[in-house]
Formats: structure tokens, C-alpha cells, sequence
């Protein structure tokens, strides 16, 4: 594997001395931990302390399975409260093959590009930036900028060709969440709880609101919005799923999910329903119009956690602790099927071509058909995978706490390509014009590529 140039790029500021000291020690592994602690069936509940430091999750020992499981003596249930109301069509919400503007290519996360290509073996950095925090979610790509939120509680604009800095805007707090773009505009989140509007061009604040509440635990925004039609929709750490008027930051409607740590991974936006998971066990789906529950399908005891859902083909997917992945009827909240997995599933899943791509904390990314569940194939790799996939056309690429990004064939698994970074990669790649930007835990970012360009 080639390691990613270590040249500085030269920062145009440094963050005070004071929040560095703060920060420092904070891991990459967000998300590992959010979901180790007892759940709760009530909405908003919280137990267990008011914050979690990041520690590797432990692996179980039971072996995935290739066949579609029963569901066991004790169901996961579903608790429905229908709408009678039918859910609106939605255009395609995937952005040009130039840009990668919010995690997982598009609005429903399917995490899958269509008519764009990585890289080709071998690959090296094409550039590699210095920031002054871990990068621990995803970078996306627009207008020819590459953006990120660093533990240094800073959002960064950096030239995708050039690798250059544009801008820098400071919060007053950690940036785990991944940038969103849309119209002008990038969307992001930080601890503090507030979801924060800022110029594309050059990082001037337009608005900044408080979305997570008052209540005891974590309250901070810490995955990217989903933004369409005028309104972001965001979760946060209390339990609330808010959409927030995308001109002035004004606040739309807010909706409960409920759970201690409440709503880590990013909300999924698909035929007028915004659909949310909760460290409760439940995923949601509700009206985006107005945040009017659809249905919830809970999860028992042992599922204690979901990660970010993708929608495709009406069905949502998501992954859960202690290890899991499930399909559920976007309609209706049915379960359509549900397989373990060796260990928590952190990632998000991607859906392309009727097949599942999803990673599990026990190193291994597996492809499962979308139908029924069943496995395709699976490829051992060297370290828990938190990054979500994104598949462009042949290839899935994604990262591992080892500190590789790895390229596979979809068709089979077999590796492609390997690249090594200098720290754990949780977020998920952003794949545009034949290159793969990532960041990993030691606040660098990458832009991957074909050869010396």
C-alpha cells in the first residue's frame, strides 16, 4: 500500500491553545461507544453518564450468517401508527458525477453513484492537508471544493484539485459532523448542538440554531443535515429530528426519537418521509412536511442501536448493536428481513444493484442481496469498519480503524486497490472525477488518485 504524502500544506491559523487542550485525546472512533450503554423505551430517556469517551467496541464471537434469519422467540416488534395519508414522490436527489454533496452521494444515503469511476491500481495521494483536529466523518466535494469538520472545531474549505485552503470558519466546539452542501450553502453541525449555515464561497456565517435541547446527556448535531426544498433535517444526540428553514435557520417542526445519545447517524430524506434511527433500538419514519409520525419499528432489548438508515427501492436498511443488519417497508414499517452479523454494524449501509454493502466492527464488509438478506460474498479486512461504503460503478470503496481505504470489486470482493493512511478512516469516501477524498484521525485529509497527477 502507498502512505499518503506527509507534506504540510501550510494552515492559515491555528485554534486557541485552550480548545486544543480540550480536544486533545478525543479518538476518531465517534460512534463505536455512542451505543454501549442500557436503552430505554421511552422518547428522549436518558441513563448512564452525561458524556461517553470513544472506546473500541468489544467483538462478539458469533459468525455471520448466509441465511436469512427467524426472527427469534423474542420479536423485534413493530409499533405502527399509520398515516392515511400516501407518501409524495420525490425526484432522484443525487448531485452531478462532479460533486459529492452530502454523506453517501445523495439524500436517501443510498451511498451509490452511477456513471463515476475510482481510481485504478496503483494509487497514491494526489495531495494530502494538515488540519488541526481528527476528521471523523465524511468530506464532501462541490464546486471544486472539498469540505470538513475537524475535532478542532473547525468546518475547512480546501481546492479538491489543488489541495490548497480556502477558508477556515471556527466554532466553539468539535466538528464531528459531515458538511452538507446545497445552493451556496454549507450545513453543519457541532457538540454544542447547533446547526450552523455558512457561505460556500467563502465561510462567512449566514445563521447558526440550536437544535438539540436542554436535556441531561449529550445534546450536539453530529452528522450532516439532508437539505431539500428550502428545509435541512438534521438529528441530534437528545433524541430530537428538527427541520430547520434553510434561508433564515428558523425552526420548522421538531420531532422525539428518543433514546440516551439519541439520533447519532444522519436522518435519510425519501418520498416526503425523513427516516431516523435512535439509540432507543427504533427507527422512525416521519412526514417531512410537518414531522408527523408514519410508523416506528422497534427493536428488542438486544438491539440497542441503529446507524444512519438508507431508503432505496422502498425499503429502509440499517445496522444495529450488538450486530445486525435489517430491511424494513418504507411504507408501512414491515419488516421484510433481518441477518446478523459477526459483531455492531456502525456503518451506514449502501444499496446499489439489488446488492446491501455494509461493514461491521469485526472487520468485515459483506454484500448481501436486498431482496432477502442473503450473502453474496464477504472479505476480511484489517481493522473494525465504521465508514460507510460508496459504490461508483464496479467498485466499493471505503475505510478502516487500521487506517486504510480499501477498493473492492462488487461483483466478487477482490481487492482492487489499498491505500494507507496515517490514522483510522470513519467517515465515508466521497468518489468524484477518479478520486477518493477521505480524512482519518489524525487530521489529515486525502484526495486519492491514479498515479502522480
Amino acid at each position: 500500500m502507498e502512505r499518503g504524502d506527509r507534506g504540510d500544506s501550510g494552515r492559515l491559523s491555528r485554534r486557541a491553545a485552550l480548545r486544543r487542550g480540550v480536544v486533545a485525546g478525543v479518538g476518531a472512533l465517534a460512534g463505536c461507544s455512542l451505543f454501549d450503554g442500557p436503552a430505554t423505551d421511552e422518547p428522549g430517556g436518558r441513563s448512564g453518564p452525561d458524556d461517553v469517551t470513544p472506546t473500541e467496541t468489544p467483538v462478539r464471537s458469533v459468525s455471520p450468517t448466509s441465511e436469512t434469519e427467524t426472527p427469534p422467540s423474542d420479536p423485534i416488534d413493530r409499533e405502527s401508527t399509520p398515516r392515511d395519508e400516501a407518501p409524495t414522490t420525490s425526484p432522484d436527489a443525487r448531485s452531478p458525477p462532479d460533486e459529492w454533496r452530502v454523506v453517501q452521494a445523495d439524500d436517501a444515503h443510498t451511498g451509490w453513484k452511477p456513471g463515476v469511476s475510482a481510481p485504478e491500481s496503483p494509487v497514491e495521494a494526489a495531495w494530502s492537508v494538515p488540519l488541526d483536529g481528527a476528521v471523523q466523518r465524511s468530506v464532501t466535494v462541490a464546486d471544486g471544493l472539498a469540505y470538513a469538520g475537524s475535532a478542532d472545531g473547525a468546518v475547512t474549505a480546501i481546492d479538491a484539485a489543488a489541495g490548497t485552503e480556502r477558508w477556515t470558519h471556527e466554532r466553539s466546539d468539535e466538528v464531528r459532523a459531515t458538511p452538507t452542501v446545497a445552493d451556496g450553502v454549507v450545513y453543519c453541525g457541532d457538540e454544542t448542538g447547533d446547526l450552523t449555515a455558512v457561505d460556500a464561497a467563502d465561510g462567512t456565517e449566514r445563521w447558526s440554531v440550536s437544535v438539540a435541547g436542554d436535556r441531561a446527556g449529550p445534546a450536539a448535531v453530529r452528522s450532516g443535515p439532508v437539505v431539500a426544498d428550502g428545509t435541512a433535517y438534521v438529528g441530534a444526540t437528545d433524541g430530537s429530528v428538527a427541520a430547520i428553514d434553510a434561508a433564515a435557520g428558523d425552526e420548522q417542526w421538531s420531532f422525539d426519537a428518543g433514546g440516551f445519545l439519541g439520533v447519532v447517524g444522519p436522518v435519510a430524506l425519501a418520498d416526503g418521509r425523513v427516516f431516523a434511527g435512535s439509540y432507543a433500538g427504533r427507527l422512525y419514519a416521519v412526514d417531512a412536511a410537518d414531522g408527523e409520525e408514519f410508523w416506528r419499528y422497534a427493536g428488542s432489548n438486544e438491539t440497542r442501536a441503529w446507524s444512519g438508515p438508507t431508503v432505496a427501492d422502498g425499503v429502509v436498511y440499517a445496522g444495529a448493536s450488538p450486530g445486525g443488519v435489517a430491511a424494513v417497508d418504507a411504507l408501512d414499517g414491515t419488516e421484510r428481513w433481518r441477518v446478523s452479523t459477526d459483531a455492531p454494524v456502525f456503518s451506514s449501509p449502501a444499496v446499489a444493484d439489488g446488492t446491501v454493502y455494509v461493514g461491521t466492527d469485526g472487520g468485515l464488509i459483506l454484500a448481501l442481496s436486498a431482496e432477502d438478506g442473503s450473502e453474496r460474498w464477504r472479505r476480511e479486512t484489517d481493522g473494525a469498519v465504521k465508514s460507510s461504503p460508496a459504490v461508483v460503478d464496479g467498485t466499493v470503496v471505503f475505510g478502516t480503524t487500521a487506517g486504510s481505504v480499501l477498493a473492492l470489486d462488487t461483483g466478487a470482493g477482490d481487492e482492487r486497490w489499498g491505500f494507507e493512511t496515517d490514522g483510522a478512516v470513519t467517515g465515508s469516501p466521497a468518489v468524484v472525477e477518479g478520486r477518493v477524498y477521505v480524512g482519518d484521525a489524525t487530521g489529515r485529509l486525502y484526495a486519492i488518485g491514479t498515479g502522480v497527477e
